[in-house]
């Protein structure tokens, strides 16, 4: 190879290593925003099932209706070996008194 062809192999590998490290950060920042994404959602559905518990205390709710509609809605995307369904399981531990 000439001296030339070396030297646009080296600014060609040093542009690629610049790009790659852009795309480097770009990945990273969108992993961040994500984290804080499912972080606030998860904070939201805390607090929110944090107000159905302390309703469901005050009032007479039927633990198995909620435990069947929850089968019903959610009969389609279950698989028959599942014993039971994660949302019953939450669901049933809101409800106790």
């Amino acid at each position: 190879m000439t001296t030339i062809a070396i030297q646009e192999v080296h600014e060609l590998v040093q542009k690629l290593s610049h790009e790659l490290g852009d795309m480097s950060q770009a990945a990273a920042k969108h992993i961040d925003d994500l984290h804080v994404a499912v972080n606030n959602v998860a904070s939201h559905t805390l607090a929110l099932e944090a107000i159905i518990a302390a309703v469901a205390r005050k009032i007479d709710i039927d633990e198995e209706q909620v435990a069947a509609w929850i089968r019903d809605k959610t009969a389609e995307f279950s698989d028959e070996n599942d014993d039971t369904p994660v949302a019953e399981s939450i669901a049933r531990n809101l409800l106790q008194k």
